[in-house]
Parts: C-alpha cells; structure tokens; sequence
C-alpha cells in the first residue's frame, strides 16, 4: 500500500500536481515602545482583584466630584494617602 502511495505522488509531482507548499504563518510584528497610546508613555498596569464593594464606593465618589474624575486619578489620590500614612514618599500627580 506504501508502494502505491508513493508511485501516485511521484506521478502527480511529475504532472505537476503536486501539494502545494505549506505556507509559513507570518510572524507577529514585534512589540515597540510605539505601540502604546500615548495617555499610558511612562505608565505600568497594576493589576488586582477587590470586592465589588470598592469599586462601587469609587464611582460614589466619582459621582460626587463631578465629570472628570477617573478611577485612575482617584487611585493615585487614595495610594498617595497611604504613603503619607507609612511616611513614604507620594507621587506628583493630577488630581481631579
């Protein structure tokens, strides 16, 4: 049966039938510094899961303030609180 498998691909390569090459998957462009919005330059992500509560209580807050206020802006604020806590040094940043 081997043999009959490999007389058939020997004809269709000689009638130029043969499969057709595989095609090489391209590779992924690579990661730059470029790549990121510019709102993120000098930034990192920190990452990490609470109870529903907190995020609740935040948008409270949000609400209160009034528009322009982000979650990102109110986490600096509230992490800032806790180095002057630890008399560690605070972050400048932009508050709402």
């Amino acid at each position: 049966m081997a043999n009959l498998r490999n007389l058939q691909r020997a004809a269709s390569e000689a009638a130029g039938k043969g499969q057709p090459p595989k095609a090489q998957p391209e590779p992924a462009p690579a990661a730059t510094a470029s790549a990121k919005p510019n709102s993120r330059a000098g930034k990192i992500a920190l990452t990490f899961h609470l109870p529903e509560d907190f995020k609740r209580s935040l948008r409270l807050i949000q609400a209160h303030r009034g528009g322009g206020c982000t979650l990102e802006q109110l986490a600096a604020e509230a992490l800032n609180d806790l180095f002057s806590k630890y008399n560690v040094p605070t972050v400048a940043n932009d508050n709402c």
